[in-house]
């Protein structure tokens, strides 16, 4: 697959887990969110704004979002509102996403979580451990 594709399923759903942190500050029109994106990571992440309405769409589908028409000069500008359901799959969200990333960091940077003493099996990934992973310091050491 060309790695110019488009964007995949976990970018979709980091965009939607931004657009609605971004939403639960107040109500915004699209152009809006794409010069806060750019504005709140630093420069970091930059995204046009046809490649937002895709995700807005399914989040309205979804109920997490609503939308209402401002009349601006002659211009129509459609702004973007959290509705309470958007704020707890949001919060869902977040804490998925902070599970995942813990675990991605864990294994990029070659660490292990705590490991819990009754079944010695990893339970707690909400903090990474400073520990090497054994099986990838044999490796090393072998070389």
């Amino acid at each position: 697959m060309s790695r110019n594709s488009g964007p995949n399923v976990f970018q979709r759903g980091v965009m939607a887990l931004i657009l609605l942190s971004l939403l639960r500050r107040e109500d915004m029109y699209g152009y809006q969110l794409v010069q806060e994106i750019e504005r709140c990571s630093g420069g970091q992440l930059k995204t046009q704004e046809g490649s937002l309405y895709p995700v807005l769409y399914r989040l309205q589908e979804q109920g997490l979002i609503s939308d209402r028409k401002v009349l601006v000069g002659k211009r129509t500008r459609v702004y973007y509102h959290l509705e309470p359901a958007g704020e707890d799959r949001l919060d869902e969200m977040a804490q998925e996403f902070e599970s995942m990333m813990t675990g991605v960091l864990a294994i990029i940077r070659e660490e292990v979580p705590s490991c819990n003493k009754k079944n010695g099996k990893s339970t707690d990934m909400s903090e990474p451990s400073p520990v090497i992973c054994p099986a990838l310091e044999n490796k090393k050491s072998s070389y």
